[in-house]
């Protein structure tokens, strides 16, 4: 009866598609965009909230369908590909020393998860691809909790139940209880989980929703709020933006390094190689030898001594012309 009452619970919160929207905690204006640029109401936030893009001369920006970035072509090797020609939830780049595996979507997008190659031979990514399908696809503001490598945590808390899983396909193992009521689960651990289940940057999210949501009741908007994301393990995102300025920042939300660019100029800022050289390589004990762009992405265009190279936005080279990019190609 409790399993049934759960499903009940979680289908009729799907049904409430824009609760979503209550993260949008600014409003943006054709100003705010620059030149070349125009603002799109529904481009974001599961087609909740306003963003900039490129102006394609349509008056819609540059991506009709924001849940669809996906490439056009169905999954081909050296990716890893399922049967049915779909991308698998675990691509690998590099070799066994420096290379890494990493979460995707059904269409080779990277998400939330990763682990170096030689340890993830277990790794599942079923808790990274459920978390992104709740939210690109039902439009779910979940908080599901997964590991760094994209599996799931053993206790989940969702619309304000609890219950325990088996990590690696997310399966309940006991019945949901209230999340007054979660420390009775076997799973918990006051160690790791502490006083609440969401951790300090879902905090802030929901505090700014409850602000902007107060604000606009009474017809007001502040647009100092500072805009904060979170990654599926509830740590804070690898940018934040504060004043018009995004910022490439740690698991802890401090801002690393000088990597930062305006609001109107980061479309397709992921601060990779900023998160690669202050913590990841250096949480191994290596260093990152590309360089890095501005915004905190690798730089596709990179030199070794003599040698021209290109590397995808993971930082991994491209061996063939044939998938260089542009900027990689002029001089070449």
């Amino acid at each position: 009866m409790s399993l049934f009452l759960f499903v009940t619970i979680q289908t009729y919160v799907l049904a409430n598609r824009c609760e979503v929207a209550e993260i949008c905690v600014t409003d943006l204006s054709q100003a705010d965009c620059g030149a070349g640029f125009v603002v799109v109401p529904n481009a974001t936030i599961f087609g909740c909230c306003p963003a900039c893009r490129l102006d394609d001369g349509t008056g819609g920006g540059e991506d009709g369908n924001e849940n669809d970035p996906g490439p056009t072509e169905g999954c081909r090797p050296p990716a890893n590909c399922l049967p049915d020609g779909r991308y698998a939830p675990v691509q690998c780049k590099g070799d066994v020393f420096t290379g890494r595996c990493f979460c995707s979507d059904e269409n080779g997008n990277r998400i939330f998860g990763q682990m170096w190659r030689s340890e993830a031979n277990e790794m599942s990514c079923a808790c990274s691809r459920k978390r992104h399908e709740l939210e690109t696809k039902h439009g779910k503001l979940s908080t599901l909790h997964c590991t760094s490598n994209g599996d799931y945590e053993k206790l989940q808390c969702d619309e304000g139940m609890c219950w325990c899983v088996e990590t690696k396909t997310g399966q309940p193992i006991t019945p949901p209880v209230q999340e007054v009521d979660m420390r009775r689960l076997p799973c918990f651990s006051a160690a790791s989980l502490g006083e609440q289940y969401l951790r300090r940057c879902e905090s802030i999210v929901y505090a700014l929703a409850t602000i902007h949501r107060e604000q606009s009741a009474h017809g007001t908007n502040f647009l100092g709020n500072p805009i904060t994301f979170c990654d599926f393990d509830g740590s804070y995102g690898s940018y934040q933006i504060q004043n018009g300025i995004a910022y490439c920042t740690g698991r802890d939300g401090k801002i690393l390094g000088s990597w930062q660019v305006v609001v109107s100029t980061m479309q397709g800022m992921n601060c990779n190689c900023a998160r690669d050289t202050m913590l990841y390589f250096p949480e191994r004990g290596m260093t990152v030898s590309e360089v890095c762009q501005p915004n905190g992405n690798y730089r596709p265009n990179q030199i070794a001594g003599n040698v021209t190279y290109c590397v995808d936005s993971d930082g991994y080279q491209l061996e063939s012309k044939e998938d260089w990019p542009p900027e990689c190609l002029v001089g070449s």
